[in-house]
């Protein structure tokens, strides 16, 4: 469910003008797309609820200071895209009365969210990452995360990044980082709710059993 609806919200209506273009394009944008841009939100705030019952799932497999930074980077990356969706769904409810050089300034604090989300996305990759060597993860969920998490390493340059590829907000973070991150929290919650081998035997052993 979390997969569908951040496809489909990120699908659903194009990116903001990049860095490089003006406040009227901006309002431009805006006008015509607002609806589309409310619809996105409520795809993603539906989204969000699916996406924290994967992370709990995935939570209690974590013990240590590995379940403690999963929680921090968690709860930044559900507070990180709830901050974007207040800037982009609320510039689109009166984007016709919207000045140009305010809404430029809005969005430039908006595209910034997916550069400065890679952190949160590392913090929940990396646990799951070295989880999976322990068997806490299948080890293909393990190879995922660390590619996840390498690639948003090096999509932190999008920070500082001009415009072109590596523009915050642009085309590495949306169309690179945006679909690894779906098939990457796709896979957590495939497997996170999973019964693990050791579980299953526990009431056997409880009992006596082989």
């Amino acid at each position: 469910m979390f997969a569908v609806l951040f496809s489909a919200a990120l699908l659903l209506v194009p990116p903001l003008p990049g860095i490089d273009k003006s406040g009227d394009a901006i309002v431009a944008h805006l006008v015509a797309h607002g609806s589309g841009l409310r619809l996105q939100a409520l795809l993603v705030a539906l989204g969000l609820l699916a996406l924290v019952i994967v992370l709990g799932h995935a939570r209690t497999r974590l013990d240590g200071a590995a379940g403690y930074v999963m929680t921090i980077g968690s709860a930044v990356i559900v507070t990180e895209v709830a901050i974007e969706m207040w800037f982009t769904s609320g510039l689109a409810l009166h984007p016709g009365s919207l000045n140009p050089g305010t809404a430029r300034t809005l969005a430039d604090v908006t595209v910034m969210w997916g550069p400065l989300l890679t952190v949160a996305d590392v913090m929940v990759a990396v646990p799951i990452a070295l989880a999976s060597v322990q068997q806490k993860f299948p080890r293909w969920v393990g190879a995922l995360a660390a590619i996840f998490a390498l690639e948003q390493l090096v999509e932190t340059v999008t920070i500082v990044g001009g415009s072109g590829f590596i523009e915050p907000g642009g085309t590495m973070n949306l169309y690179v980082g945006g679909p690894l991150f779906v098939v990457f929290f796709l896979a957590l919650g495939l497997t996170s709710g999973a019964t693990r081998p050791k579980d299953r035997a526990a009431p056997d052993e409880s009992r006596g059993g082989p």
